[in-house]
């Protein structure tokens, strides 16, 4: 009897001690039958979790909602504030050969973004793709039609302009409108948007990217915008990180928070068709019907075909096949023509 009663509670503490260790082992039998244990498998290493829009690891399940803010990329907007932050940064064309950024914010909410300016449509419908906040300090006619409408939750610098926005005195207007994190968060209480949801994640893969004849090699890749030097692009690869840095008119891109240069993963650059569409030079923008790019990560490129899923710009293999990214921070920049884009 009391042997039974002994045996009963050894088994007790070691399913407890199952439930509550930090640690399992995995059991195998070998050739003869007998078992043996394989390894230890510690609890992190199964219950990793990733961020979902830039695929690193992180601590606990966040369900902060994206944000969306327009960003100033005129010269002497630059060197911007948060985007280091960024876990996606679209580059498109506004007016004229000036590109605007859409930086995408999820894993890590800066504590100032900007300087933040004036939405376009094809900006909100991007926005969109991640069900984010959309930020902005003015728009165009469509655009104010898509905010009024309630296509989208957003936050306008016209409406809360030295309130949730706050300016900064050592820059000249319009090039000195910024966003901050407790702006961001009273606006939200204002207007009674929600905070938080379950983020659909981007494709990413955990595994070592591996590179078949369909990759080529690449040191620097450049994208003409404009005749100036200043809105030009060029990325550089630095190997001794596996991160492309970014320059513009000879500036390697950094940010104004921290003072630390952008360190991106993946660039993405895509071709869609633009047209000018009125006498102010504002265009339209083809995001719906995909087309031919250009996908560079750890100092590789491929050709690709992007298609739009659900709002968000996607790379595929020639041969159909989705292309997932690596961890990190992703560039998409879109242009109007793979011809304005020189690849060393």
């Amino acid at each position: 009897m009391y042997k039974k009663i002994f045996f009963l509670i050894l088994i007790s503490m070691l399913l407890v001690g199952c439930k509550h260790g930090e640690k399992s082992v995995k059991t195998v039998k070998n050739e003869s039958g007998k078992n043996q244990n394989e390894h230890v498998i510690d609890k992190e290493e199964i219950d990793t979790i990733y961020a979902p829009l830039n695929g690193l690891p992180i601590s606990q399940v966040s369900e902060q909602r994206p944000v969306a803010v327009m960003v100033n990329n005129f010269y002497l907007a630059r060197p911007q504030s948060g985007l280091s932050n960024a876990d996606v940064i679209y580059e498109i064309l506004a007016e004229g050969d000036i590109t605007r950024f859409l930086a995408i914010f999820q894993s890590n909410i800066p504590e100032k973004i900007g300087p933040v300016r004036s939405a376009r449509d094809y900006y909100i419908n991007l926005a969109n793709g991640y069900h984010a906040l959309f930020i902005c300090h003015g728009n165009s006619p469509k655009a104010k039609q898509m905010m009024d409408s309630g296509m989208i939750d957003a936050l306008n610098g016209l409406i809360y302009d030295g309130t949730l926005f706050k300016r900064d005195k050592t820059r000249k207007a319009p090039h000195n409108s910024y966003i901050l994190k407790e702006g961001i968060e009273k606006g939200v209480a204002q207007r009674h948007y929600s905070y938080s949801e379950k983020v659909s994640p981007v494709g990413f893969t955990q595994e070592e990217v591996v590179f078949d004849n369909s990759w080529k090699n690449t040191e620097e890749v450049f994208i003409r915008y404009s005749h100036s030097a200043n809105n030009n692009v060029t990325y550089k690869y630095l190997s001794a990180n596996k991160q492309f840095e970014r320059i513009q008119n000879g500036i390697v891109a950094k940010d104004a928070l921290n003072g630390k240069e952008l360190q991106i993963k993946n660039i993405l650059i895509v071709e869609a068709q633009h047209k000018v569409i009125d006498s102010s030079g504002r265009r339209s923008i083809d995001l719906v019907h995909g087309g031919k790019g250009y996908y560079f990560v750890d100092g590789k490129y491929r050709s690709i075909q992007w298609k739009n899923i659900n709002g968000r710009i996607i790379p595929f293999s020639l041969d159909g096949t989705e292309i997932k990214f690596s961890p990190g921070q992703t560039w998409i920049n879109f242009v109007p023509s793979l011809n304005n884009v020189t690849i060393k």
